[in-house]
C-alpha cells in the first residue's frame, strides 16, 4: 500500500467518523455483534466516540491478525496473560474462549496463568521489598533512640 492509499483511507475513515456519526457507530455495533466476536463493554463504549473506535478496531485486527508475525493462538495467550495481570475478568473469559476456539489446550491455556501470575507476584515483591529498604533499620533506629533517651 503506498502513502496516497493510505492517506485516502484515513480521509474515510475520519470523514465517517464526523459526518454520519449514528451511521458509523450502528455499523461498528453490526460488525461487533457477529457470532464470535465477543463484544467487549469497551468497544461499546468507544462507539460513543467513532473516530475512536474505529482506529481502536484497526489496531487490534493488526496486532491479532498478523499471522506473519505471530499465530493467532499466541495472541491470545498474550493476552490472557495481560487480562491476568490486569485482573480484567471479561478480558480474560474473552481471550480464554478465542484461545480455546483457535487450538489452545487446557494446560497451554493454565500455564499461561500460572506464568502471569508467577510475574506479578515477582513484580510485586520486588515494589514492595525496595519501598521495604528504603525503611529497613529506621524503625529499630527510633525505638532504640527512645529507649537511650529515656
Amino acid at each position: 500500500m503506498n502513502k496516497e492509499q493510505i492517506q485516502q483511507i484515513r480521509e474515510v475513515l475520519s470523514e465517517a467518523a464526523k459526518k454520519d456519526k449514528e451511521e458509523t457507530a450502528r455499523a461498528i455495533s453490526e460488525v461487533l455483534e457477529k457470532p464470535n466476536a465477543g463484544v467487549a463493554f469497551v468497544m461499546q463504549m468507544l462507539n460513543n466516540r467513532p473516530d475512536v473506535s474505529i482506529s481502536t478496531l484497526i489496531k487490534s485486527a493488526s496486532l491479532y491478525k498478523s499471522k506473519e508475525i505471530m499465530d493467532e493462538k499466541t495472541a491470545e495467550l498474550i493476552a490472557i496473560s495481560s487480562a491476568v495481570a490486569n485482573g480484567a475478568k471479561f478480558c480474560m473469559d474473552v481471550h480464554m474462549r478465542k484461545a480455546f476456539s483457535l487450538g489452545a489446550t487446557e494446560e497451554e491455556v493454565f500455564n499461561t496463568i500460572l506464568i502471569s501470575s508467577a510475574v506479578c507476584e515477582t513484580s510485586a515483591w520486588a515494589t514492595a521489598f525496595r519501598e521495604f529498604q528504603k525503611l529497613e533499620g529506621k524503625e529499630n533506629r527510633k525505638s532504640n533512640k527512645k529507649k537511650s533517651s529515656s
